[in-house]
């Protein structure tokens, strides 16, 4: 069986690595590539929230993103791992947030800057294609206008990402980096040739070798399988409830019971 180390897809792990002040340009090559900024536009990156408090790490619903200054465009990253049925919802009203908070009442609009928001799922999320980058703006559906450029939402979908690795394929190894989380795994792209990969990948080893971070990282896991759980139960629930509100309006509007054990059948099976 193949030895497993902590995985950068983890959220907690995630921001240890990015947020630290020491991998700043890990960070700013992350950016670049996931983004395909150039890295001579990356200008006076910075973490608005770094610090992770360690009373809440086990509590559930705790966010653990990244919230980035760069030059003038701000950036959030959020790491999912379990599956979130309102993830649409939940993207646009943090984006709403950032956008909303770059003015005080009565100040100019020409301050506002172009807010990007980077969700990488550790599931699928698309089922209607293959591709593992999705990117959101607000346009005119009616005629493919783009209304501003002032919103960038991307969704980058880990499970979608396949093959080998390609040293010149940056996007994609960021994300194979991300997925990683075997030893085999990591002594792959510690020897892939790209120094903000192979210093990322010394960084988890690092943090493998800390117990305290382990420990850190072994609550977090068990709080967000915990939420993940909870949330299913509660989609079941809802679920269920809602297949016996139509179970008895069938019966109401005189529908056969053969017709409704088809009808039971056929919803189990979706």
């Amino acid at each position: 069986m193949a030895e497993k180390f902590i995985s950068a897809k983890l959220d907690i792990v995630f921001k240890m690595l990015f947020a630290a002040e020491e991998n700043k340009d890990i960070l700013e090559a992350f950016l670049s590539d996931i983004l395909d900024i150039p890295r001579s536009k990356l200008r006076s990156v910075r973490v608005k929230n770094p610090e992770i408090d360690p009373k809440h790490i086990d509590e559930k619903y705790y966010r653990l993103d990244l919230n980035i200054d760069v030059g003038d465009q701000m950036i959030n990253v959020e790491m999912q791992v379990y599956y979130d049925a309102f993830y649409g919802a939940r993207t646009i009203l943090y984006w709403s947030k950032q956008y909303s908070s770059q003015l005080s009442e009565g100040e100019d609009y020409s301050k506002l800057c172009v807010c990007i928001s980077v969700n990488i799922m550790d599931y699928i999320v698309f089922k209607n294609h293959d591709d593992y980058h999705s990117r959101f703006g607000i346009w005119d559906v009616e005629h493919n206008n783009k209304l501003t450029d002032m919103m960038d939402v991307h969704f980058f979908e880990l499970k979608k990402v396949k093959g080998e690795l390609d040293k010149n394929d940056r996007k994609k190894l960021w994300l194979q980096f991300l997925k990683a989380e075997t030893k085999e795994e990591f002594a792959m792209l510690e020897n892939i040739g790209v120094p903000a990969i192979e210093k990322a990948v010394q960084a988890i080893y690092t943090m493998s070798a800390d117990e305290k971070k382990k420990e850190d990282i072994r609550m977090r896991e068990k709080a967000l399988h915990d939420e993940a759980s909870l949330l299913l139960s509660a989609e079941i629930k809802g679920r269920t409830e809602g297949i016996e509100a139509m179970i008895a309006g069938m019966r109401l509007a005189g529908i056969s019971e053969e017709q409704i054990e088809a009808a039971k059948k056929a919803m189990r099976n979706e």
